[in-house]
C-alpha cells in the first residue's frame, strides 16, 4: 500500500479491478521500503507519521513510467535527500485484505543508510526498529522480514556497507553489528572474525581522534552486494 500521509483514513469505496478473463485482479501496485540505520547503539527505521497519528513505512504507488526500484529510489530521495542508497528487493506482500482500499500488492525493499542522516520530509522520523508503536496495515510484518534479512546476511555478506559506506574502525563496525544482531561481541573475537570474512580490508590509514591509541581504518572491499568467503568460525558474545 502507499505509505503517503493521507487526510483521512476512511475509505467509503474499495477499489476493484478485473483482468481480461473476468477474474479479480490487483487494483494497483505499490512499494514499501524498510530503511534501517544504527543510531545511539540501536537499530532505527524510518517511518512517516500520517495525519491521524499512525506510523507507516515510506512508500508509494508505482507509476507506469517507473520500475518498482526506481519508485523506491525516488521516494527515498524525497524523504532523505540521498541519491545513492544501498537498496535490495525484500519480498512481495499481496494478501487481498492487506489494504482497506482494495487488493493492492506491494513489493517491499530494504534500504540501509549511514548514521546521522536526518529526514528532509517533516512527516518522517527515525524510531527504534525493535521497540516501537504498531505500524499500519502489514508494515510490522514487512519490518520484521527486513530485520531477519539483515541479521541473516550480516556475517555472510557485505550488507552492512549501507551503514558503513566509507572508512571505519573495527570498534565502529562492532558497534553496528552489535546493534543489528543484539549481541555484545567480544572485541578481539569480533576483529578476528570480521577479517576472516574477506569482506573488509585495512586501508593503511589510522584515526587519531579516538581518545586512546590510534585505530586502524578499514573499508568494505565491495560496495555492491557481495558474499564473504565463509571462513568465519564463531563470534563470541562474552
Amino acid at each position: 500500500m502507499s505509505s503517503e500521509p493521507t487526510n483521512s483514513t476512511a475509505h467509503t469505496e474499495r477499489w476493484t479491478a478485473t483482468n481480461s478473463a473476468g477474474y479479480a485482479a490487483p487494483a494497483a501496485l505499490a512499494v514499501d521500503v524498510v530503511v534501517l540505520t544504527v543510531q545511539d547503539g540501536a537499530t532505527r527505521t524510518l517511518v512517516l507519521e500520517r495525519s491521524d497519528g499512525a506510523l507507516a513505512l515510506p512508500g508509494g504507488f508505482v507509476g507506469d513510467a517507473e520500475t518498482p526500484q526506481q519508485t523506491v529510489i525516488r521516494k527515498l530521495s524525497e524523504k532523505t535527500g540521498l541519491q545513492e542508497v544501498y537498496v535490495e528487493q525484500l519480498a512481495t506482500f499481496a494478501a487481498p485484505g492487506r489494504d482497506p482500499r482494495g487488493w493492492i500488492p506491494t513489493i517491499a525493499y530494504l534500504a540501509l543508510m549511514p548514521p546521522g542522516i536526518e529526514p528532509t520530509d517533516p512527516a518522517a522520523r527515525w524510531i527504534n526498529a525493535t521497540d516501537h508503536a504498531a505500524l499500519v496495515f502489514d508494515h510490522n510484518e514487512i519490518l520484521e522480514t527486513a530485520l531477519e534479512r539483515v541479521r541473516g546476511k550480516l556475517w555472510w555478506s557485505n550488507v552492512a556497507v549501507g551503514i558503513l559506506p566509507g572508512e571505519f574502525t573495527l570498534a565502529e563496525a562492532r558497534h553496528v553489528y552489535t546493534a543489528i544482531a543484539d549481541i555484545d561481541y567480544d572485541p578481539g573475537t569480533f576483529a578476528r572474525d570480521i577479517r576472516a570474512t574477506g569482506l573488509v580490508a585495512a586501508t593503511g590509514r589510522e584515526r587519531h581522534d579516538t581518545g586512546g591509541r590510534p585505530a586502524s581504518l578499514y573499508t568494505f572491499t565491495e560496495h555492491h552486494p557481495a558474499w564473504g568467503v565463509g571462513r568465519r568460525k564463531r563470534v563470541s558474545n562474552t
